[in-house]
């Protein structure tokens, strides 16, 4: 009795152990959401210097509201939670605040609490290093691609920052066996993809007389095959092309800016210099989400 009492407790605390592991663990993917939204934001003003403040970085300044300039307390910048409390609006213009920024929070805690669900393992194992330290590279290249996709999809953007962020950190976590790809697996992949994109990319200009793909697709695809590896390059630019197809179908059967959109051009930027991804004149689609989705369903697939 009095053992299966002990068990009881044991398992009790242990149940316990994990579900503040995992709240924790959460949280600081809400947090990251909300970084990432930063990210997405003032990296494209700061590429193309269309902010007004000249000194505007990732860390600066701190963050206020881009109607009324007013800075946005602690209180107010609780990711998730305030944009609820304030109804979605601003607390002293009363401008709306757009749902992508609770909406990225809140996907990137999910993607965080799926994570620890699918590789952290039993509780005993929360202590090892290994165990953290595996979660990583699913961890970084969600958020990465996350980023480029929301970029590409406003702005026609691609920010080298972020393509070669997803290219040493997953050359990194192959050297250190973190990924299921080896070095040299990562290290040709990348060339022959970049190889293969660039000769498409030329032979499209010299046939159409116009860009067909955008310098910043083609370091992307090169970012992508360091994750997935030599022998999924083919299925990389097979998925890619797939998902680009799907994406332009939609635009043609709907006729409208729903999923495919004129982009939001900064000062400083014009159609043709944005890493576009032309299919037709007049009509663009950001090819960077295409490239995003087949890599994460190769890197967990394996095909």
């Amino acid at each position: 009795m009095l053992l299966t009492d002990g068990s009881e407790a044991t398992m009790a605390a242990g149940q316990g152990f994990y579900f503040v592991f995992f709240t924790l663990f959460v949280v600081t993917g809400i947090c990251a959401g909300s970084f990432m939204n930063v990210v997405i934001y003032r990296l494209p003003l700061m590429i193309f210097g269309a902010a007004e403040d000249e000194r505007l970085s990732l860390a600066w300044p701190p963050s206020h509201c881009p109607v009324c300039h007013h800075r946005i307390r602690f209180y107010d910048n609780i990711p998730v939670v305030s944009w609820l409390v304030l109804r979605g609006k601003c607390r002293y213009c009363r401008t709306r605040i757009p749902v992508v920024y609770p909406l990225t929070e809140a996907v990137t805690g999910l993607w965080f609490a799926v994570v620890f669900f699918c590789f952290a393992g039993p509780v005993s194992t929360l202590l090892t290093f290994s165990v953290w330290a595996g979660l990583l590279p699913p961890l970084a290249l969600f958020c990465l691609l996350y980023c480029i996709t929301v970029t590409d999809f406003r702005h026609y953007l691609i920010p080298d920052v972020l393509s070669l962020g997803l290219l040493w950190s997953g050359l990194v976590f192959s050297v250190c066996g973190l990924i299921r790809v080896s070095p040299f697996q990562s290290v040709t992949g990348c060339v022959l993809a970049y190889g293969i994109i660039s000769a498409v990319q030329y032979g499209y200009r010299v046939i159409r007389r116009h860009e067909g793909l955008g310098g910043g697709d083609a370091k992307l695809f090169a970012a992508a095959s360091v994750w997935v590896g030599l022998s999924q390059v083919p299925w990389l630019i097979l998925f890619s092309a797939v998902c680009g197809g799907v994406l332009y179908g939609i635009k043609k059967f709907y006729q409208r800016n729903i999923l495919v959109q004129t982009p939001e051009l900064l000062p400083g930027q014009n159609a043709d210099n944005g890493n576009n991804d032309t299919v037709c004149t007049g009509v663009y689609i950001p090819f960077g989400p295409a490239i995003a989705l087949a890599t994460l369903v190769l890197f967990f697939t394996r095909v």
